[in-house]
């Protein structure tokens, strides 16, 4: 209880100072009053019952505060109703459901404001908390039918007569943007207030503020309009659709995309009129238009497909046109309510037009320079047309990003197309920040989706614009004075004098005018790293790969330096590795993380420290490692012995001293091989662990003898082995060239060379009539065969 003990202070506290505190100082008095009351959030959001004497006076304390604002909000003073207005939207948040049932009396009064000669602000704010309490309500729907549905009406109705006086342009946004937050979820109490939401809307979407027509001509004109109010008024048109009868939705929002559509065509054909355009749409015939027409200035004076005002001017023009494609950019990036058919071809048809129009340039010839004029069109209309054709470029790249982002991948066989057209725009514009800028936030974009994808003949046009990105980052080194000496024409082999006096002085280094204009360096920062990441190193010249690595050098950008890092350029020389970036990556950002896993992938601790650490190692970790060689030693032991065909059956596998049992002569004498070499002559050779040239191989060709099951089992292991001695040599040469009985794979014969050879005992039918059994049987994949063959000492090693 002893929160809400101090809640019920804190609350009593704050009712005092509004009684006390005179009317026409109150509103110095609220945002304090506005930041206390967030501390009696329980109290005012909790049920208030009379079970207890502290509940009782909890319940008459809010009552208190509740009749305290209903009385301010019916104050005669200005004062007073804009401080109840502020308060009464700080309650409505932070009481909850408890404070939203109570809340229709302020809903009234601040419907009455709206009605009553208060300033902008206090309207303002009126609008604000309605629109709260409308936007709150939507989750309790019995609240919905007590509060919202009765008052929601008057409220639209209100508000577009306050729209109407054409005021102050913020009261107009704010208006704007309540109509986008409860249209989408009331659609039905607009429906009923369309045809007034519609002439809004004319005025606002596509302004022309550059319009030469008097304001007897121009009736629909505001002076109130800004770009703010613009798009909030597009916003609002694309919501609009949302109130068409039920499951006519889609249709209309198709059907309105494809008028706004249309709309830029025909606004293209009167403000492109100077220029005859090679483009041609396969939708929609060309524009027919006579001499008369083309006489007079460029206009607009009859109402067109979407009912906007009249323009006159080719100003104006391009502020229409560039309104509208800023409309249809939004009908694509808005959500909607309900599923869509967006119609993109029509719309990458609307782009091809846009951008195949480019300013002629005197430099030269090219292909973007053939330019047809239309010679019934004066020459001054002409040129202020290229005034305005840079922005209509920007506009018209800014509606292709979108379209990238909304479409995802589903696009990308226009990437292609799109690419060839903004290099061709940029080549002819780019003096242009606006359009460099547009320009390299378009190539990025289209990069990130199918770069890698890109044939060389794509990627060779964009060399000027990465040159030039590279130079939009970097600043400029040069001293005024210098540059203008180096500049100055000649005279007989010297420059001439030039009568500026300031050029002598010692001017700053100049920087560059690039950075000035907002956006082009973060879209040139953003290119960067693109073209490391998804350009195939192979395309680009090595001039072109240095100067883009100097660049991400000497700004130290850490994105573009790891993508360099990560797509290195191909090697020109055979066998040697192309250069890298790393030691600058480095040195430049020594302490991120990203780096140090490029430097130290999964790199092992390295112990550093003075001879007693080395030494102090722990006596279990050397017997668990002594431990582990041993079983290593045994492993590969008992591999060798299975190779060789004389392991130790399951039950004596563990018989350590299996080699004692063996049945051996003790004065055994010095055998002798074929060629007549002792037999500790051959010890001593693997003792030095080289294996003994033997010429018994090459009296036939290696062959593989399989090792029988049975010679594995138990009575035919425990057989004494016979010294080499009692072997006689004929015995073990007509055991090497029997053919029949070991199949010849010479793929593995020098596969396993033991580097001692231990003949059997003297052969006896039975014995050969089990090496006959076993050589038949070719399905058992657990025997190995022995190969004999002649080893040299480098296989041995």
């Amino acid at each position: 209880m002893a929160p809400m003990a101090t809640e019920l202070a804190t609350l009593r506290a704050l009712t005092f100072r509004i009684s006390s505190t005179a009317t026409s100082q109150l509103p110095q008095h609220v945002p304090a009053i506005a930041a206390s009351l967030a501390s009696c959030r329980t109290l005012l959001s909790s049920a208030q019952a009379s079970t207890s004497k502290t509940a009782s006076e909890a319940s008459v304390a809010v009552h208190k505060y509740r009749t305290l604002l209903s009385t301010l909000l019916q104050d005669r003073t200005i004062q007073g109703r804009w401080a109840a207005i502020v308060l009464i939207k700080s309650t409505v948040e932070i009481g909850g459901w408890e404070t939203l049932q109570k809340s229709l009396p302020w809903v009234r009064g601040l419907l009455g404001i709206l009605s009553k000669p208060d300033p902008y602000s206090s309207k303002q704010l009126c609008i604000i908390t309605l629109t709260r309490i409308f936007f709150l309500t939507r989750e309790y729907p019995s609240l919905v039918r007590e509060i919202t549905t009765p008052s929601l009406s008057p409220f639209i109705q209100s508000t577009l007569q306050v729209a109407a006086s054409k005021g102050s342009p913020a009261l107009l946004e704010t208006i704007l943007e309540s109509f986008n937050q409860l249209l989408p979820r009331h659609p039905t109490t607009f429906r009923t207030h369309l045809k007034h939401l519609h002439q809004l809307l004319s005025q606002t979407v596509a302004p022309t503020p550059s319009s030469k027509l008097g304001r007897d001509q121009a009736a629909g004109a505001r002076p109130d309009v800004t770009p703010a109010v613009s798009d909030a008024a597009r916003r609002l048109y694309t919501q609009l659709p949302c109130s068409a009868p039920k499951g006519a939705t889609s249709d209309e929002w198709q059907k309105n995309f494809k008028k706004a559509v249309e709309n830029a065509h025909s606004l293209g054909d009167k403000v492109f009129r100077a220029v005859v355009e090679d483009w041609k749409s396969s939708a929609r015939e060309p524009a027919t238009v006579n001499g008369h027409t083309l006489d007079d200035e460029v206009q607009d004076l009859n109402a067109d497909l979407m009912s906007l005002p009249p323009w006159l001017g080719i100003f104006a023009g391009g502020e229409r046109l560039l309104g509208l494609l800023n409309l249809i950019k939004t009908y694509i990036l808005c959500p909607t309510t309900m599923p869509v058919n967006l119609p993109i071809g029509t719309v990458v048809d609307l782009l091809t037009r846009l951008l195949s129009l480019t300013i002629s340039s005197a430099k030269g010839q090219g292909f973007h320079n053939a330019i047809k004029f239309n010679s019934q069109v004066s020459k001054e209309e002409r040129e202020n047309l290229w005034l305005i054709v840079p922005e209509i470029h920007v506009a018209a790249i800014d509606l292709l990003l979108a379209l990238t982002q909304r479409s995802d991948a589903s696009t990308t066989a226009i990437d292609a197309a799109m690419l060839d057209q903004i290099v061709w725009v940029f080549a002819s514009e780019k003096d242009s920040p606006e359009i460099r800028t547009a320009c390299y936030l378009a190539v990025a974009q289209l990069l990130l989706r199918s770069g890698v994808a890109l044939p060389k003949s794509s990627i060779d046009p964009l060399v000027d614009m990465i040159r030039q990105c590279c130079d939009d980052i970097l600043p400029l080194d040069t001293n005024g004075p210098q540059l203008k000496q180096s500049l100055a024409p000649k005279t007989n082999g010297a420059p001439q004098a030039t009568t500026n006096a300031d050029a002598f002085l010692k001017a700053p280094k100049a920087t560059n005018s690039s950075g000035n204009f907002m956006g082009l360096q973060n879209a040139a920062h953003a290119l960067l790293p693109v073209l490391f990441t998804h350009i195939r190193p192979q395309y680009l010249s090595d001039s072109l790969r240095a100067r883009l690595d100097r660049t991400a050098i000497l700004v130290r950008d850490k994105d573009a330096m790891i993508a360099s890092v990560l797509n290195p350029p191909p090697s020109r020389k055979f066998g040697k590795p192309a250069a890298s970036i790393l030691p600058f990556l480095a040195r430049n950002q020594p302490g991120e993380k990203d780096v140090e896993a490029l430097l130290r992938p999964r790199m092992p601790v390295i112990r550093t420290g003075t001879h007693e650490l080395e030494k102090g190692v722990d006596e279990d970790e050397e017997a668990e490692m002594s431990e582990e060689v041993e079983g290593d030693d045994e492993f590969v032991g008992n591999e060798l012995d299975s190779l060789l065909g004389l392991a130790p059956t399951a039950d004596v596998r563990g018989n350590v001293a299996m080699a004692e049992e063996v049945d051996t002569p003790a004065t055994a004498p010095t055998t002798l091989m074929s060629n007549d070499r002792p037999a500790s002559t051959i010890q001593s050779a693997n003792a030095t662990g080289k294996r003994p040239q033997e010429d018994l191989a090459s009296l036939s060709p290696p062959k593989r003898v399989k090792v029988s099951e049975q010679q594995e089992q138990p009575h035919v292991a425990t057989l004494p082995i016979q010294p080499l001695a009692a072997v006689p040599t004929t015995i073990v040469a007509q055991k090497l060239d029997a053919p029949a009985v070991v199949p010849d794979l010479s793929a593995t014969s020098q596969a396993f060379v033991p580097s001692t050879i231990a003949a059997p005992a003297a052969p006896s039918s039975k014995s050969e009539n089990l090496v006959e059994e076993d050589s038949d049987d070719d399905d058992d994949d657990n025997k190995i065969s022995l190969v004999l063959g002649q080893d040299t000492d480098s296989d041995s090693e």
